[in-house]
C-alpha cells in the first residue's frame, strides 16, 4: 500500500472528496483530553468548497455542549462496501444560518427535530486541519501493519496517507 503525504490544501481537499462522496454516518469524538473520549454518531451532511463539514445538531446534545468548552474534534469516517476509511483532526463551531440550514435540510432530519424551525436544531460545522485515509483500491482488505513492515513501493492494493489542510 503506497503511502502519501498531501500537503497542497487543493490537492488534499480533492483527495478527501474522493473518499467522502455520499451523505454517511460518521463519529465524532470530543472532550479529546479526557479518557475515554466521548462519541456520538453524526449524518455527514455535507463537505462544503471550502473544505468544511456540516452536520445537524441538537442544542441539548452532549456534543453542542462538549464543544462550547473544547472545539476541537476526532472524525472517523467508515464505508467498508467501497474500503475507504478516514479519521479527520479539525475544529467545530456552532452555526445558527437559515440560509445553510434550508440547504441541507431533508426530511429524515424528522427523526431528532419537529422541523427545520425547530429551535433546538443548529448546524455545526467542522474545519478540517488534518486527515489519515486509508483507501483500498478492488476491495481488497487494509492492511493495518506498521509502515516498516509495507513496501514503499506502488501496489495494487490502494493507498494511505496524511492530508495536512
Amino acid at each position: 500500500m503506497n503511502e502519501r503525504n498531501y500537503k497542497e490544501n487543493e490537492k488534499g481537499l480533492r483527495k478527501i472528496r474522493t473518499l467522502i462522496d455520499e451523505k454517511k454516518t460518521v463519529m465524532i469524538a470530543s472532550q479529546l483530553d479526557k479518557t475515554p473520549f466521548s462519541v456520538c454518531p453524526m449524518i455527514l451532511q455535507q463537505m462544503d468548497d471550502k473544505g468544511d463539514l456540516w452536520f445537524f445538531t441538537s442544542k441539548d446534545s452532549a456534543l453542542y455542549k462538549d464543544i462550547e468548552k473544547d472545539n476541537r474534534v476526532q472524525i472517523i469516517y467508515s464505508d467498508e462496501r467501497k474500503q475507504k476509511y478516514l479519521s479527520m483532526f479539525g475544529n467545530a463551531t456552532h452555526i445558527i444560518d437559515g440560509e445553510k440550514r434550508d440547504e441541507l435540510w431533508n426530511h429524515t432530519m424528522l427523526k431528532w427535530f419537529t422541523g427545520k424551525e425547530d429551535p433546538d436544531l443548529a448546524l455545526l460545522s467542522v474545519n478540517l486541519q488534518n486527515s489519515y485515509f486509508w483507501d483500498s483500491e478492488n476491495n481488497k482488505p487494509v492492511p493495518f501493519f506498521p509502515m516498516d513492515q509495507l513496501s514503499r513501493e506502488s501496489s495494487k492494493e490502494g493507498e494511505k496517507g496524511y492530508v495536512n489542510l
